[in-house]
């Protein structure tokens, strides 16, 4: 049927597991490029995907070097698989809307949107236009003022030169991609890799005070306390407090390929959170999936135990399907992505109740206990005694850690209720154990 224009979908070809953490790419680095397929629209407004036979020949039929959900098949793609991976590497809410009108993008329209800043995703992936070869793209050098003038003007977000948008990366929160060199910050242009995303503190409704610098702390006690994390620093931007997130799918040999648990699972985004309790649930199905995928399947299986007890540990009540990821290397094999995201709302905020995903059963923060979480381990084939240690080490890390990595005064009073919330878990208690006082 008549289409639009076909849009090839090229990937960089990541290299085997980084260390953490990553170094900034200096030079550009340009790592080999594999045209996996093309992304058609029909004129249903369906998207339809094409392998290319290039691609099926290196990585082999059914290999899942792009997604969980979508492995290679010389036969035609389309449905909710292929609509929720894209809808995955593509912004939301106000965000999408300001970046549609930047772009002069029709409303809800992830093909053109996609067209317009799909040469720079999350994970390893380019969407091109026709007739174009993946490239490095180049860097704008900014000064400080011009990166002070962007942070602060978002939510808008205006390029310096009138540059096109043409980076991509999901979620709500209002934040703009930007590459630092030894010289400072650059915006990547033309499809050049950012290393960094900056989301600066919310100017309206704002839900929970001191968020950033709560994401920043919490991110430390997790490096403290020996879980992979996402690098983070605070910084001003000219009187706009942001933190800085360094991008672990980005390193020195190029893209690293990555895709969330909404996008593993063939999830709509705004199906995130998990709130139905019947099994297997979400994060039994990537345990049980995944591992098989994983090149050690036990540590992968048991890393993730770790990273929900943290979660839940710190009162993460973002710890939903988009905030947990995947990295996938050039052979299909899967390990856990490090942590992000993590900032501990309900010890701010006692509304933000979800745990984002069911464990055990159990949706709610106030009431996960040691025995949910052991449950859950369990249903992916986690001995008890093994579970339990791993949990108390968590708890226990997590604990020394928070009482070392010193807050800003206005949150002083998460290393108490951080080592509270670990003595709880240890003895099996819940949260709503805490004092009034605490948790207010």
């Amino acid at each position: 049927p008549p289409r639009d224009p076909l849009l090839p979908l090229a990937t960089k070809t990541p290299t085997p597991r980084p260390a953490m953490p990553l170094q900034n790419p200096r030079p550009h680095p340009t790592n080999a490029t594999v045209v996996l397929g093309e992304l058609q629209r029909l004129r249903s407004g369906k998207l339809r995907l094409r392998f290319a036979d290039e691609a099926i020949n290196r990585f082999g039929a059914q290999s899942q070097v792009l997604s969980l959900s979508l492995p290679l098949t010389s036969r035609r793609v389309e449905g909710r698989a292929l609509d929720t991976f894209i809808q995955g590497l593509l912004p939301e809410q106000q965000v999408r809307t300001m970046i549609e009108n930047e772009n002069g993008v029709p409303r809800n329209d992830d093909f053109a949107l996609l067209r317009a800043i799909g040469a720079e995703c999350a994970g390893a992936v380019q969407f091109l236009p026709p007739g174009t070869t993946a490239t490095s793209g180049h860097l704008r050098d900014l000064s400080d003022s011009e990166v002070d003038d962007i942070v602060r003007g978002l939510p808008t977000l205006h390029a310096p030169d009138s540059l096109p948008l043409t980076a991509s990366l999901g979620g709500v929160q209002a934040k703009v991609l930007l590459t630092k060199t030894d010289r400072g910050w650059a915006w990547p242009a033309a499809g050049a890799m950012s290393t960094h995303l900056i989301k600066p503190e919310p100017n309206t409704n704002v839900v929970v005070e001191w968020l950033i610098e709560a994401e920043h702390w919490a991110s430390r006690v997790a490096d403290t306390a020996g879980l992979r994390v996402a690098q983070t620093e605070l910084q001003d931007f000219g009187g706009r407090l942001a933190i800085g997130v360094k991008r672990y799918d980005r390193g020195p040999d190029g893209r690293l390929h990555q895709e969330d648990f909404t996008q593993a699972l063939g999830l709509v985004v705004l199906d995130k959170y998990e709130r139905s309790a019947v099994r297997p649930g979400r994060l039994e199905r990537i345990a049980s999936e995944v591992s098989n995928l994983a090149l050690r399947p036990t540590l992968f299986k048991e890393t993730l135990l770790r990273m929900v007890t943290f979660n839940v540990l710190i009162g993460n009540s973002d710890a939903h399907s988009k905030n947990y990821s995947l990295l996938i290397d050039v052979n299909g094999n899967f390990e856990n992505a490090p942590l992000y995201d993590v900032a501990p709302k309900l010890l701010l905020n006692r509304r933000l109740t979800t745990a984002g995903h069911t464990i055990g059963g159990q949706p709610d923060l106030r009431y996960v206990t040691r025995a949910h979480l052991l449950r859950e381990a369990a249903a992916w084939g986690i001995k008890d005694g093994r579970a339990a240690a791993l949990i108390d080490d968590v708890a226990a890390s997590v604990a020394r850690a928070a009482g070392v990595v010193a807050p800003i005064p206005e949150l002083r009073h998460l290393p108490e209720l951080i080592e509270r919330r670990a003595s709880q878990l240890r003895d099996g208690s819940t949260l709503q154990h805490m004092p009034a006082d605490l948790a207010s």
